[in-house]
């Protein structure tokens, strides 16, 4: 037997094992690839949708912070929060809250968000308008503090879901997002005596 010969058969013996090793280490690492890959997506999907939901918030807030003593200053603040949240899904948004901050940012006395019942108006999001409606709660503008210091701080809290394609990693998220901004203190001319 030719030596070359013996050396081909032994090469053609080795290449079938090694390709089915190759295989079976292919599908142990497929599952982990998938989730990966899926992961980054579903993700970055979800940090756009937050990404969104801060801008929206601080838009709103800009605004409600700019129309101090403007009594449709929240109907402002709804409208601009509106529109900074076309790029999420029509069902994602939920809750958006106009409200008087305290020092740490929080509605009233409150160190959270799981209530806001004094000085804050809440909107309910309309998924067949695609826009905030409905407020319940009342803040008015003619109590707002912006002629004597301290003024008053305008906090827009916003709450949407995000929903998860695969569901690898749930149905959906809750996002939340807030921005505080003080109001703008008005001329004397507007202040009363």
């Amino acid at each position: 037997m030719n030596p070359f010969s013996a050396l081909r058969v032994a090469r053609r013996r080795r290449g079938r094992g090694e390709r089915g090793a190759v295989a079976v280490e292919f599908a142990l690492l497929l599952p982990l690839l998938a989730v990966l890959t899926f992961g980054l997506i579903e993700f970055s999907s979800a940090y756009h949708d937050k990404s969104a939901l801060a801008d929206a918030a601080r838009s709103g807030a800009r605004i409600g912070s700019a129309e101090p003593i403007t009594s449709s200053y929240a109907t402002d603040v709804a409208s601009a929060v509106d529109a900074a949240v076309t790029s999420l899904p029509s069902d994602s948004p939920q809750e958006l809250w106009v409200y008087k901050a305290n020092a740490a940012g929080y509605p009233g006395s409150s160190s959270s968000f799981t209530s806001c019942s004094t000085d804050c108006i809440k909107y309910t999001w309309n998924k067949g308008s695609k826009s905030f409606g409905s407020p319940q709660g009342g803040w008015p503008a003619s109590s707002h503090q912006v002629c004597t210091q301290p003024y008053d701080e305008i906090g827009v809290y916003l709450k949407a879901k995000h929903h998860f394609v695969t569901g690898f990693f749930g149905a959906d998220m809750a996002l939340t997002d807030h921005a505080v901004f003080r109001l703008e203190p008005v001329a004397a001319s507007n202040c009363a005596s």
